[in-house]
Parts: structure tokens; sequence; C-alpha cells
């Protein structure tokens, strides 16, 4: 599933560093870390060692999907923070997608230990993503920053070389969070809410923002 060292990572923007398939395996890790704690995961896995074991998996498919189809940065090869970016060209993932990108195991494993609770707010997500979005844009699919380097700036790092790419490009740029904690780091880089959702079957809220070209 891993196949080479951290080593081989390149630059594609500056003081960032872009993640390819063999630097996959820190950039997962680092993901884990950040989002052990999210509501999202907690709220469908409310028993810590479930929750830790499906969390691999989930931040398993943003990665690789992500490799894929859009771009992958870390802020240094020590993974203080990771951010995946994916063009609407090339969303929504689907399912063909999926088994053209994502390892066998970790769709198996995704599976095994209950991805499958997530299929509504995934359709939920995508629907309003679609609905709000119907034009070319950019999509900032994670971004998560290890637990013991939040707070320092590392977020910041890892937004503002690629959102300045993306206002050279003259492009909208999209986001959602389940956290409301996030929506004011977000609003900070220029996104504003755009829409606010329960998620079906559930007590989770969806905030989705965009951040105009």
């Amino acid at each position: 599933l891993w196949d080479a060292a951290v080593s081989n990572m390149s630059c594609d923007i500056e003081g960032l560093i872009r993640i390819g398939k063999s630097d996959a395996k820190p950039a997962v890790e680092a993901l884990v870390k950040a989002f052990r704690n999210y509501p999202l995961l907690q709220y469908y896995y409310p028993n810590e060692i479930k929750r830790e074991k499906i969390s691999y998996y989930f931040v398993s498919y943003a990665v690789f999907t992500g490799i894929s189809y859009g771009e992958v940065y870390a802020t240094s090869p020590d993974m203080e923070g990771v951010a995946i970016w994916i063009s609407s060209t090339n969303y929504p993932i689907t399912f063909l997608k999926l088994i053209h990108s994502v390892p066998l195991p970790i769709l198996f494993g995704f599976g095994m230990y209950g991805g499958s609770r997530m299929r509504c707010l995934g359709k939920h997500l995508d629907s309003v993503h679609q609905r709000l979005t119907p034009f070319k844009h950019w999509f900032l699919q994670t971004i998560g920053i290890a637990p013991q380097f939040q707070g320092k700036g590392y977020a910041g790092k890892l937004l503002r070389p690629m959102l300045s790419r993306i206002n050279e490009e003259g492009l909208p740029c999209y986001l959602e969070t389940l956290d409301e904690q996030n929506v004011s780091l977000y609003e900070h880089f220029g996104f504003k809410i755009v829409d606010k959702s329960n998620v079906p079957e559930t007590s989770l809220t969806n905030w989705a923002m965009l951040r105009e070209a």
C-alpha cells in the first residue's frame, strides 16, 4: 500500500509539499490525529476504539481520491497540516473513481468498520454542494492540523498559497464543515456562509461556505 519514503515529496506551490501516492501514509497519519474528535466521527462512532479504526479508512479515502483527482499539500515533511483540494471538473467523486483511486484494502476496511453509516451524510453533502456551485470552482475537501500544531499558524500556511493561486485563476472556492468552531477560521480567509442545513436523520449541522472569485 505504501511504497516509498517521505523524501520523494515534491513542491508545486511555494512553501508547501505536494503529496503523491508514495507519501500517502504520513499524510493519512497526520489527518487521523487531526480528525480524531471531529463531530462527524464522534456522532457516527461514539466508541473511541471503533472511531480510531474507522478514522484511518475515512481519511485514507480522502487522501487517495485527492491525490488522483485533485491536489494534496502538506506544510512540510513533518506533516504539521495537510489540505486536499479538488477541481470541480473532477467532482463528485463517483464510485468508479473510488475504485480506480483507493486501494482495495482501504475500500474493504471502510466497509468492514461501518463506513456505510455515513452514506446518507455523503448524499446530503453532495446534493448541497452541487446545488450551490453550478459553475467551475475549487473544492477544499479536507484540511487538518495535527493537535500539537494547532493554533500556531499552520492552517494559514496551508491555505494562503493555494487561495492565492485560485485568485489568479479567477475561480471561487467552496468548502463545507460540520464543526461550527471552524466557521470563523474560514471567514478569516474570505469564505462566507452560503447555506446552513441539518443533515437528514442526524443531529449534525452542515455549514457550506464559498469564497468568491
